[in-house]
């Protein structure tokens, strides 16, 4: 009998366990056809909170699909980046600064479990790859640069999230078919390292590539690559809607694309600048993302409403700025506050600090004039010495509307807080993730409901090239260029093949073949698909 109650006793503990286990727990989580991924990057609870008072409904579209919180720490630190948190939910796998879809080198904090020293710096294959692989069509949209941290997480391979030019350029042979966002600087030839002109080889490989508003709502193609902006878009409020399309509009065509696909899709969206604003301290720019991720969400859940076998998730990444809803100007007086001492400037404001700092003449002469025209404020000889004097305008007026506004804020960086999980289907077939999970978690779960394996995915794609070409008795030579051009020539039998780096083919007697995964170099080791060696037997 005591026997007994020792094994209910146990049986109890661990039934309580199961939601800390995350997906281990789970046996089924369903299967969708569809899955539409949101990141509205650096949202902490809080910044969704002041933004929603400053709305006229006091809701967001988002607000009922809460179901629990993230942990977003990397593998061997509390606060995480935007590249390992974003690789974490691409991959299933924590990893560390400054690692772009790339295994850890070390591994010290809870969700990071059972690290093989073996695979540091490997590269791990993502859920949109794996989508790919399926039959689905896929894409990524950002209003960053493409090549930023996050898209680039579900769509390339680099140790080093600042390497936009290579991160750019495996996104060019990763197949994708929508790509939208800012960031043709990183294409051109006039201002890649190695002079390639990938602007036409988007163009050569099938996509429309469009640059204004008009033209990607007119498209008609398959394949869209819509490049809005030399690097990032502009703050949603401050945009020209006629040159960049909202996050909202970028997603409603990103589907009307993507659906045509009868295997269904992965769509990742990106609405990057929460996290700038939040960096920069700028409240107005908060609320701006904020309600423009926000409309990007519905668009989202009205497609998963007509299409029941769609799954929607939204997560960011990791908090970032500490914003707090009250700051020390109402310390004793904080809950009689009404709602209009925080509000009255933001919600009707005009336009970002970004916007404000563009726009300030190099002598400040016409600080006091944009603070009245976009803020309806006049500014003190204080605030305007706080202007001249900053080395981030945009922060130091974003500071001037947030002490006015008693917003308060901790860091210009980010926050080690959990962050919030939603999720949403109109189907009965997918279970949602729930609980406080993991933000590697997600990763899991997204691979589960599109029935996958990344770690075969991995070895599929993802071979150490010197070892499984030679084991099939073939010499090797890595040919390092100074412009980044590296590539690896294989020999066997006085034939010899080359393979470009980042690049998705190899050249055989001069043609192109295609390999069905990219070639990776992660300035140690060149890794190949299982194709490629199969190029040599």
């Amino acid at each position: 009998m005591k026997n007994l109650k020792k094994i209910l006793c146990l049986s109890l503990a661990l039934i309580l366990l199961l939601p800390s286990l995350g997906l281990a727990a789970s046996s089924d989580y369903g299967k969708a056809k569809n899955v539409i991924l949101l990141i509205p990057d650096g949202m902490s609870v809080e910044a969704s909170t002041s933004a929603r008072w400053m709305t006229d409904t006091f809701s967001f579209s988002f607000d009922d699909m809460a179901t629990g919180l993230v942990r977003t720490n990397n593998s061997n630190t509390p606060i995480a980046d935007s590249a390992p948190a974003g690789t974490a939910m691409a991959t299933g796998y924590k990893t560390e600064s400054p690692f772009i879809g790339t295994y850890p080198t070390k591994s010290s904090m809870p969700g990071a479990e059972n690290f093989d020293p073996a695979k540091a710096m490997m590269p791990l294959a993502n859920v949109l790859e794996g989508a790919k692989k399926m039959g689905k069509a896929t894409g990524i949209i950002a209003t960053s640069q493409i090549q930023h941290a996050t898209p680039a997480d579900f769509s390339a391979h680099n140790p080093n999230r600042n390497n936009y030019e290579d991160l750019g350029e495996q996104q060019v042979y990763q197949g994708m078919d929508v790509v939208l966002g800012g960031g043709y600087q990183y294409l051109s030839a006039d201002s890649r390292k190695d002079g390639e002109d990938l602007i036409s080889e988007i163009k050569s490989l099938g996509y429309d590539y469009v640059e204004d508003t008009a033209s990607m709502k007119n498209s008609s193609s398959d394949k869209l690559w819509g490049m809005f902006a030399k690097k990032a878009m502009a703050y949603d409020i401050d945009r020209d809607p006629a040159k960049e399309p909202s996050l909202a509009e970028m997603t409603t065509k990103a589907l009307e694309v993507l659906e045509k696909n009868k295997n269904g899709f992965f769509l990742m969206v990106e609405g990057s600048q929460v996290d700038w604003a939040a960096h920069a301290n700028d409240p107005v720019g908060i609320r701006s993302e904020v309600l423009a991720f926000d409309k990007a969400v519905k668009v989202a859940k009205d497609f998963a409403d007509k299409n029941p076998d769609t799954l929607v998730l939204v997560a960011t990444d990791h908090g970032t700025g500490g914003m707090t809803f009250a700051n020390n100007n109402i310390a004793k007086g904080y809950d009689k506050a009404p709602l209009e001492s925080f509000t009255h400037i933001i919600k009707d404001a005009k336009y970002t600090g970004s916007k404000f700092a563009a726009d300030l003449k190099e002598d400040f002469s016409n600080a006091k004039d944009l603070a009245k025209d976009y803020y309806n404020i006049d500014l003190t000889d204080e605030e305007l010495a706080s202007i001249k004097e900053a080395k981030d305008v945009q922060m130091a007026i974003g500071h001037v509307i947030s002490n006015r506004s008693n917003i308060g804020w901790t860091t210009g960086g980010h926050v080690g807080g959990d962050v919030a999980l939603y999720c949403y289907t109109s189907g009965s077939n997918i279970k949602k993730l729930s609980g406080t999970v993991h933000n590697n978690e997600i990763g899991k779960y997204l691979a589960a409901v599109l029935d996958l394996d990344l770690d075969k995915l991995t070895t599929d794609l993802y071979v150490p090239a010197r070892q499984g070409f030679e084991k099939e008795g073939a010499s090797v030579k890595f040919v390092y260029d100074k412009s980044t051009n590296h590539k690896l020539e294989v020999t066997k039998d006085g034939k010899t093949i080359t393979f470009p780096v980042s690049k998705s083919y190899a050249l055989v007697n001069g043609e192109k073949v295609d390999l069905g995964g990219l070639v990776i170099y992660n300035t140690k080791t060149i890794y190949v698909p299982q194709r490629a060696i199969e190029l040599v037997k």
